[in-house]
Parts: C-alpha cells; sequence; structure tokens
C-alpha cells in the first residue's frame, strides 16, 4: 500500500505540480535560463486542465495509468482515473488525498509536515514552489548540444530536454529527464528512474489554460467503507 502510494504522489511531483524545420543548435541558452523561465512560466498559471498518462516498466513489466488532471492555484490539484477507473488524487492545497478504489483504502497526507534537513516543507503547498524545490534537489543540465530540437516522432515540437540527478541519494526518483515546450516553457513529458531501475513516465495532453474550475473540484468526499491511512508518505517521527 505505502509503496504504491508513494509511487503516485512522486509522478505527480514531476508535473506540480505543458515547428518541424532542421535549424541551428540553439546553444546561447543555458539549462539556468531554461529553468528559470519554467518557474516564470509555472508562477503565472491560474488554472489548467489536462489528460495524462503514467506509464511504469519494473523488470519488464509495464503499467499504464489514464486519466484527467485538473489544477488551481495555489496547490490545487486533482487527477481523476479513468484507468484504473475510480481512483482519485486530490488536493485542497493543504491536505492530499490518494484514494485506491480496489483496495478500499485512502492515504491522507498532511502537506505541511517537515522533514528534518529539508528546505522547507516537503510536499508544498505551491506548485512554483514545488518546482523550486525539485530544482534544488537535483543537479541539472541539457541531455545534449543541440537544444531545442525535435525528440519525438509525429511530434513537430521542439524541447530542451534537461536531465536531473539527485543530489543527495535519498531513495525516490534518483535520475529525471524533463521535456520542455521550447515555445511555451512547459513540462509536457517526465520519465524518472528510481535506483532499482523502475522507470516511470508521465505525459500531458490537451491543455487548457481556459476551462473554469470550481474550488469545490479539489474538496475530496470520503466514503464511509474506505480504510484511512495517515500520512503514508512522510510522517511527522
Amino acid at each position: 500500500m505505502k509503496a504504491r502510494l508513494g509511487l503516485a504522489f512522486i509522478c505527480l511531483v514531476v508535473w506540480f505540480p505543458i515547428f518541424p524545420q532542421t535549424g541551428p543548435a540553439h546553444n546561447w541558452h543555458s539549462p539556468s535560463e531554461v529553468v528559470k523561465k519554467i518557474k516564470k512560466k509555472f508562477s503565472e498559471i491560474v488554472s489548467y486542465s489536462a489528460d495524462f498518462q503514467i506509464k511504469s516498466i519494473d523488470n519488464k513489466k509495464e503499467k499504464t495509468m489514464r486519466g484527467k488532471s485538473l489544477y488551481k492555484r495555489p496547490g490545487k490539484i486533482r487527477y481523476n482515473f479513468n484507468e484504473p477507473e475510480g481512483d482519485e488524487i486530490v488536493s485542497d492545497g493543504k491536505t492530499l488525498y490518494i484514494f485506491i478504489k480496489r483496495l478500499g483504502a485512502v492515504g491522507k497526507q498532511d502537506l505541511s509536515l517537515d522533514k528534518k534537513n529539508s528546505s522547507g516543507a516537503l510536499f508544498t503547498t505551491n506548485s512554483a514552489d514545488g518546482l523550486s524545490r525539485l530544482f534544488r534537489k537535483y543537479h541539472y543540465k541539457f541531455d545534449a548540444i543541440e537544444q531545442p530540437r525535435a525528440v519525438f516522432e509525429k511530434d513537430p515540437t521542439k524541447y530542451f530536454v534537461l536531465e536531473l540527478d539527485q543530489r543527495e541519494k535519498i531513495g525516490g526518483f534518483e535520475k529525471m529527464k524533463l521535456f520542455v515546450d521550447s515555445e511555451s516553457y512547459l513540462i509536457r513529458r517526465a520519465v524518472a528512474t528510481d535506483g532499482r531501475g523502475k522507470e516511470t513516465t508521465i505525459a500531458f495532453s490537451n491543455i487548457n489554460f481556459e476551462e473554469e474550475i470550481q474550488d469545490g473540484v479539489f474538496n475530496f468526499h470520503m466514503s464511509g467503507n474506505a480504510k484511512i491511512v495517515n500520512n503514508p508518505l512522510v510522517s511527522e517521527n
């Protein structure tokens, strides 16, 4: 239970919680310049909706999850899964709920808990702050000299591709690769690998900044029969 809850949330942290021609590499870009623009972009976002896909590969076994995600500043998120159907990840910015339908269980995580030796709350209530924390905890660099460039077949978008390496090996994802839209500076895809070699990819599509999202959408409604696991991701002890 705890392992699965942890994986689902860490996948979310990557998102913070979005033109086909051959030309010269834009070598005048630096990784720090791109990161600065990513942070600025996220600080300007009020709300969005998007389709998501999370794919994990562990010891040659592949698993895919899909659904729709919603975000509203500051730090409100909702992930509605249609595969597996009925699972939910919901946060009002203060408390995170992870509902696993097949287990009839809810992980209830206090986002304000601090962890010793961290630079602040382990789980931030603000998506832009969470992004800043990500880049503090990882070394980052371009994956190649040519930046930005087309990466995916049938996708003309040019991406800056950043490789991240965990500064202190404290578990979770030790390495990540972020694919940043070179025009919008949205992170459209992230690939993360843990110390055991398990690879998790989260990708977003159909991003909509115009959809009106009410605050009530981010309230979690607890099933009376659900088992509650308090602070499954980190505790105060």
